[in-house]
């Protein structure tokens, strides 16, 4: 499998975005985008923490059965996590998050949030995760104007922000086949650029694609893509 991965804080002060790939075995890795929720404080800290939190949980952990709940469990210990550093900062924090869980040639996705996940093969796209957003919530009710897609479009729904009510975690397992590719993506990246169009370029096109809309772009941008 090939692992790209690109992070910048467009023309932010700092970047809130945190990613992380790992080899965890030789049949598992774990793949992670994290999103520190604006209008908090420390989303550098909340998501750099999520994400190792999740990371650690699941290197110490004998991944085998039930893994739908290996992930819901890793998820709430980091949860706990987050929710240490809002009684340690006396701050309200937290980040969105999607990660894949590979085993073998199966890729358990999972996500909080409106950082997304997508899987292509032969350059179509065959999923797209369903961002945990107050427009999509207010979608199911019936349509929704552009005026208030425009005030509530970054108003999440589901986030890792220390409180347990929030983590009903959506996982959904994806069958790979050779030359499927996953991104992962934050809502920066997706904003203003497709990750479908993206797996069409090459590396160094992928770079410069991003590197030139990191130039204006107002939010953060970070994405992960595996090619299988």
């Amino acid at each position: 499998m090939k692992i790209f991965s690109y992070t910048c804080k467009g023309i932010r002060e700092t970047n809130e975005d945190y990613i992380k790939s790992e080899i965890l075995s030789d049949s598992i890795s774990l793949h992670i985008v994290a999103d520190g929720m604006g209008g908090y404080e420390y989303g550098e800290v909340a998501s750099q923490t999520a994400t190792e939190a999740i990371f650690q949980f699941l290197a110490e952990s004998n991944i085998q059965g039930e893994i739908p709940a290996l992930i819901q469990q890793a998820v709430e210990f980091s949860n706990s996590q987050i929710l240490t550093l809002r009684n340690q900062y006396h701050a309200k924090l937290g980040t969105t998050i999607a990660g894949v869980l590979i085993i073998d040639s199966t890729a358990y996705t999972f996500w909080l949030g409106d950082v997304q996940i997508q899987h292509f093969r032969d350059n179509k796209q065959l999923f797209i995760s369903e961002s945990h957003t107050l427009v999509n919530e207010m979608k199911k009710n019936g349509p929704v104007s552009t005026k208030e897609i425009e005030r509530y479009k970054h108003i999440v729904t589901k986030s890792l922000s220390g409180t347990p009510s929030e983590l009903h975690l959506p996982v959904v397992e994806i069958q790979l086949q050779q030359g499927d590719s996953i991104c992962i993506s934050s809502d920066g990246l997706y904003n203003s650029v497709n990750p479908a169009t993206l797996m069409l370029n090459t590396e160094a096109e992928i770079i410069t694609e991003l590197e030139t809309s990191s130039v204006n772009n107002q939010d953060n941008l970070s994405i992960i893509v595996l090619k299988y």
